[in-house]
């Protein structure tokens, strides 16, 4: 019994691999889901399926079919003009190819996703998108569906681009989602009781499993999508077993609280300030000086 429950697991795990992110062909189990969810009408074929969800388990995704555009992506923002009217909202939507009859298609490298902004005079769709790679594509994929299945589509460029050049600045895309910013936060609460208790000794805190659930929860806060001070954080959380194997291992208790208050304190300030740059230009620096004392010694 136990050995067909781990088969099943297996094959629900490989399954899960093999889903693709991009889709031209969606199989009628799962189309037939993505109607009941969106409430697509029957009559309606699916064309094309964007899943941005993390577990590609189709919780964030953009739908194509011949008649319209459907979303269910939580930071996505419509707006729709209409004279002395207008009307938002974000997250879940759909959109008629016929009112994105003069629209334009243009892309953003956000920092923390793809943004793809949909924009005309009248309606203005800005989604974006966490785990995919390249934004040019995603850009291509939307103007090409609207050439293949907008009849008369024809985007407006000049005046849709000034309308881009405002929009792009502003702040309506929030590119860090609750689930993250819960995870985030409960992190640096734990650091800094952690720090605290290592001072006063107020409480009774095992050092260890402290510092295991920052890092738990920085992991998976970085999963759902905070990506601030990514490449130093990630870089604590690999050197973080290490550490606790010397301390654990060398007889370094003497140093051990100003170890871990430093740890935790460097930690914290990367909540604070984002060092992904600097650390980016240090490798390149690094990297550079590597290679120049390569050539000079091999030629000394």
């Amino acid at each position: 019994m136990e050995a067909g429950k781990s088969m099943h697991f297996a094959k629900k795990a490989l399954n899960l691999i093999k889903k693709e992110r991009f889709c031209v062909d969606v199989n009628k189990e799962t189309s037939a889901c993505l109607k009941k969810a969106h409430k697509i009408p029957k009559e309606e074929k699916i064309l094309i399926l964007l899943d941005d969800s993390f577990l590609k388990n189709l919780k964030q995704v953009v739908v194509f079919t011949n008649k319209s555009i459907y979303w269910n992506m939580q930071n996505a923002f419509a707006k729709t003009t209409e004279e002395n009217s207008e009307t938002s909202g974000r997250g879940r939507g759909s959109v008629s190819n016929r009112v994105l009859k003069n629209a334009s298609i243009f892309s953003k490298e956000g920092k923390d996703c793809k943004i793809i902004y949909i924009i005309s005079e009248h309606y203005q769709l800005i989604i974006p998108f966490t785990n995919f790679q390249n934004e040019n594509s995603l850009a291509l994929t939307f103007y090409d569906y609207l050439s293949s299945h907008c009849r008369g589509y024809k985007p407006n460029n000049e005046i849709n681009g000034k309308l881009y050049s405002k929009l792009q600045k502003s702040n309506e895309i929030v590119s860090i989602n609750i689930t993250s910013m819960v995870f985030n936060a409960l992190s640096y609460i734990i650091a800094l009781l952690f720090i605290a208790n290592l001072i006063t000794r107020y409480f009774i805190l095992d050092n260890v499993i402290a510092i295991y659930t920052i890092i738990l929860l920085k992991t998976s806060s970085i999963i759902f999508g905070n990506r601030k001070s990514l490449y130093f954080n990630l870089l604590l959380i690999i050197i973080t077993p290490l550490m606790l194997y010397l301390i654990g291992n060398y007889g370094l208790s003497n140093f051990e609280t100003s170890i871990f208050i430093i740890y935790s304190g460097i930690f914290v300030i990367l909540g604070i300030f984002d060092f992904d740059k600097i650390f980016k230009y240090l490798a390149f620096i690094l990297a550079i000086a590597s290679v120049m004392y390569m050539i000079f010694s091999l030629f000394a």
